[in-house]
């Protein structure tokens, strides 16, 4: 081979090899990054974008220690992912823009990635930012310099943040805790129905619509030590089918009105504002969201709320959703506690009659003096299978609970149910007004 051959092969090598490194060094994907340093293995960071709902075409960035910054766009499952070297750590991390659920986000959340790996961007990672700067996450993130970062988010610090997060969360409605193993920043999860991280989003963003403080308020209250709630109260809702549970939360908010939350993964997010009288019962909607009814006993240790859009019997408009019953009630399984027991039932949201219980029976009488045979097959609805009712193509499930006054040691007992169609594949034979919940309080 000539000399001159083979300078010029050696010459298209040398361009190829420089095209090849220029085209790493300009990034790809949805993403930017001032980070590319040749020769240098990258690792990735990556995590998801909810609110209980995934963010969708939200707009991540991120700033790190080493005066990196780079970005990247959330997918359909608010999933993002970006490259950085292993010296770039920690990193702060903002999302903005996007929607959720449909709805343009309009605030913005943030997030740390103390390392390579998980970092998720929630609103409770945004309180653990908040945390860690002192103050609104959102002035941090665009006030820390490079510098900051390091001696920011430490193990330590991220250890207290975390701390502070669970004991602010159990100042809001319904108290809500953290999933054994689960940490808001680097645990994995996907925004969707049935996974234990969406669920605490959903049950998070419920109870803090109705504690009546913003997403910066939560941040920065906690920042600083306060709680999110004058007091909290935990309770569970029942609704269809079957006995469904779903965490329910109350609470006294720091203005001094009572608020409601429930996060039901079938219906959406509740939230009220409520009405309470002196013995601590609800008694009317300050503002009421979906409510539109509510029956309270016990202190609220008891009762049904209603909303519009489900089906029921004795108030067409008004037909019940939910009953509950508060943490501090004792369930009972042996009936014949309720020997010579008259309970005032309530469906809908309103009195429908009274039940006697009398040697293992109970005999329902309308509010017209219409009385039901005695039904001798009750305790069956106490279990898993139920009490069928093959006329109405439906079957019921029920609970019985009871509450001991500590001041005047009386005992009260309280039960309810849960009516579910079974459906069938005939519309003309199929009985919509077999969906219904009631609770009964004893006289």
């Amino acid at each position: 081979m000539k000399k001159e051959q083979c300078n010029t092969k050696i010459a298209r090598l040398a361009l190829g090899a420089s095209m090849c490194a220029a085209l790493v060094a300009c990034g790809g994907g949805g993403g930017s990054s001032t980070s590319a340093g040749s020769g240098t293995a990258s690792v990735n960071t990556a995590g998801t974008a909810a609110i209980g709902s995934p963010i969708i075409g939200g707009t991540v960035e991120l700033k790190c220690a080493s005066g990196t910054t780079t970005s990247t766009t959330t997918g359909t499952d608010g999933s993002w992912n970006v490259a950085l070297k292993a010296t770039d750590y920690p990193c702060v991390a903002r999302v903005t823009g996007g929607t959720a659920n449909g709805v343009a986000l309009t605030s913005t959340l943030h997030s740390v990635a103390a390392a390579p790996g998980t970092a998720n961007i929630t609103p409770l990672t945004d309180i653990i930012v908040g945390v860690l700067g002192k103050q609104d996450p959102d002035a941090w993130f665009n006030s820390a310099k490079s510098g900051d970062l390091t001696g920011t988010i430490t193990t330590d610090n991220l250890n207290g943040a975390l701390a502070k997060l669970v004991t602010a969360l159990a100042t809001l409605p319904g108290k809500p805790t953290l999933p054994d193993g689960f940490n808001p920043l680097s645990t994995s999860f996907k925004a969707q129905k049935g996974d234990v991280g969406d669920g605490l989003l959903e049950t998070y963003g419920a109870a803090l619509t109705a504690s009546g403080l913003s997403q910066s308020d939560a941040a920065t209250k906690t920042a600083s030590g306060q709680p999110l709630t004058q007091t909290a109260y935990v309770a569970t809702a029942f609704t269809t089918p079957g006995l469904t549970s779903i965490q329910m939360g109350s609470s006294i908010d720091l203005d001094g009105t009572f608020a409601i939350a429930i996060a039901d993964p079938s219906r959406g997010q509740f939230a009220a504002k409520a009405a309470i009288d002196t013995d601590g019962n609800v008694t009317s909607f300050a503002d009421a969201g979906q409510f539109t009814a509510v029956v309270s006993r016990l202190g609220n240790r008891v009762g049904q709320l209603c909303t519009a859009n489900g089906v029921g019997g004795v108030v067409a408009a008004q037909p019940g959703q939910y009953v509950y019953v508060s943490s501090d009630l004792t369930e009972v399984t042996d009936l014949t506690e309720l020997n010579g027991k008259t309970f005032d039932e309530y469906e809908d949201c309103t009195q429908s009659g009274t039940t006697t219980f009398a040697n293992g029976t109970a005999t329902f009488t309308d509010n017209q003096g219409n009385q039901d045979a005695p039904n001798t097959n009750v305790a069956q609805a106490l279990t898993a299978i139920g009490l069928p009712d093959t006329a109405n193509h439906s079957v019921e499930h029920a609970k019985v609970y009871k509450y001991t006054d500590a001041t005047s040691g009386v005992t009260k007992y309280a039960y309810i149910t849960v009516n579910s169609t079974t459906g069938t594949d005939d519309p003309l034979t199929f009985d919509i007004d077999t969906k219904y919940v009631t609770i009964g309080l004893s006289q």
